[in-house]
């Protein structure tokens, strides 16, 4: 900053607070930090544009699985202070009072005001700021942006196809896969190599902690098994969440209980969402920070709870001592199999998924799976926005869901490596009306009522993009995201998703 007098402050232009924020960091060291206290900025004033894109979590695990593949390390390099290595573009300035602690005065005993010329922790823009700074510097150093489908995604195009060089941006976090051989200070045993020349400009201008090789990503938890595999499991945060969830142990009664939910699951759902006003209000911050606490666990890395977890939403407002229950069994499933995970296999994959739907509801639930490294990459279990007047109809909704995926993740991997993906991908599934729907414009009597977006996959199909396969219903392993199932062929699914015959015994 600069310091000025309160007679230099524009017309017009406010001047807001500078606060302390202290913090206990997990290690258990002590932080402060000075920030603008930027509730009271002004939009179209003090900033504009706040948007700063992230890293995907489906994007990440495709990172670990492009290492799984191509038999490559995982290093994670962190910025320190990251927003304030950010800059403003020409013109853009924030004005300040002076911080506690640190009041200085004029001539005619005045405070000074602070001019903010560049980006400190608080203004909204600072990680935008950070951002094109970062996006600028890694394109100058020769790296490709997969702007096509994850654009915090970079790779470098070897021109001899030797190297392996490709990272993940999460904020102020670089998720590097590479090929080359590292000593235990983190630098190359080549230093002529790309990532020799790529870590030497980085710590140059930037300033960097290298945390050594990945084993730990926003709370999941990262294993390189001795077979070449990568497995994604979130024991801690699981650990973490019964402790505040259930500090005197999990109920009795669920304890014995082998699978996530009872067979009952749907109906409890059904009748909670009949309550014409919540029944037990009691109930409902305790659901809430439960099922919120469990959604971030079954997007990350654990599908076999995604049916029960997402079913459950459907009555965020609406909590019974049912529910209630139906939460205490997923708790106490995920205390019993805390360290189950993603297994990335080195096998040789192609891109496939699998769709379904269930009608046995009003409105049906679609599940999906996208497979890649013999593992799910991404999933879904969603509840249908319409009323399907069909079977088909649900099939053909929960198709074109799949398809998005599918979709994605071929762009994803051709970006990130050609070779990954070589003529359409297939997308199985188990009703013959949806898959000849998938092809031509057929049964139009008791198809004309859907609407024109739920043929997406159709267009796919056509742009040779996708296959549509048929298979049995017994093959069709997206039932595990649509129904509750018994205990044999949810853990037989289980296995085959989570790919657990490479995982570490």
């Amino acid at each position: 900053w600069t310091r000025i007098s309160i007679d230099e402050l524009p017309a017009g232009r406010r001047v807001h607070k500078l606060v302390w924020v202290y913090k206990i960091k997990r290690d258990g060291s002590a932080k402060a930090r000075l920030c603008v206290q930027g509730c009271t900025l002004e939009g179209g004033v003090d900033y504009d544009q706040t948007f700063a894109s992230a890293l995907k979590y489906c994007s990440a695990r495709g990172l670990f699985a492009h290492a799984a593949q191509r038999g490559c390390r995982v290093r994670s390099v962190d910025f320190v202070a990251a927003y304030l290595q950010g800059k403003f573009v020409e013109g853009e300035v924030i004005y300040c009072h002076m911080p506690d602690g640190y009041t200085e005065k004029d001539a005619k005993d005045r405070p000074y005001i602070l001019r903010i010329e560049k980006p400190i922790y608080g203004i909204p823009q600072a990680g935008r700021r950070l951002q094109r700074c970062l996006i600028e510097w890694l394109s100058d150093q020769g790296l490709r942006q997969l702007d096509d489908s994850d654009n915090c995604v970079w790779t470098y195009d070897d021109p001899e196809g030797k190297e392996v060089f490709t990272l993940g941006v999460y904020v102020d976090n670089l998720q590097i896969v590479h090929s080359v051989e590292l000593n235990d200070d983190g630098d190359p045993l080549e230093p002529n190599t790309y990532y020799g020349k790529f870590i030497t400009n980085l710590r140059r201008d930037w300033d960097i902690v290298d945390e050594g090789p990945m084993k730990d990503l926003l709370g999941i938890q990262v294993m390189y098994n001795s077979n070449g595999s990568i497995t994604l499991h979130q024991a801690k945060y699981i650990a973490a969440m019964i402790k505040r969830f259930y500090p005197k142990g999990l109920p009795p009664t669920v304890a014995r209980s082998a699978l996530p939910y009872t067979a009952e699951i749907r109906q409890h759902v059904i009748d909670a969402l009949e309550q014409k006003t919540p029944e037990h209000p009691e109930l409902i911050t305790a659901y809430q920070q439960r099922i919120g606490s469990l959604m971030y666990c079954c997007t990350a890395s654990r599908p076999d709870i995604a049916f029960a977890v997402h079913l459950l939403c459907r009555c965020m407002a609406k909590p019974t001592p049912a529910l209630m229950n139906e939460v205490d069994h997923i708790f106490a499933y995920l205390s019993r199999h805390d360290r189950v995970g993603l297994t990335f296999s080195k096998k040789a994959s192609t891109l496939h998924g699998f769709s379904d739907a269930s009608w046995e509801t009003r409105y049906s639930t679609s599940g999906w799976f996208v497979f890649w490294s013999s593992c799910a990459l991404t999933w879904g279990s969603r509840k249908q926005n319409c009323v399907a007047l069909s079977s088909c109809e649900a099939e053909i909704i929960a198709l074109s869901e799949a398809a998005k995926d599918m979709v994605y993740f071929r762009k994803f991997l051709r970006g990130i490596d050609e070779s990954y993906v070589q003529g359409p991908s297939d997308l199985s599934t188990d009703n013959q009306a949806a898959r000849d729907l998938s092809h031509n414009p057929e049964k139009h009597d008791r198809t004309k009522h859907v609407a024109r977006r739920h043929f997406y996959v159709r267009d796919m199909v056509e742009a040779l993009e996708l296959r549509v396969p048929l298979v049995g219903t017994k093959d069709n392993y997206a039932d595990f995201l649509t129904k509750p199932l018994d205990k044999k062929t949810f853990f037989a699914l289980r296995a085959i998703f989570m790919n657990e015959l490479d995982a570490p015994s």
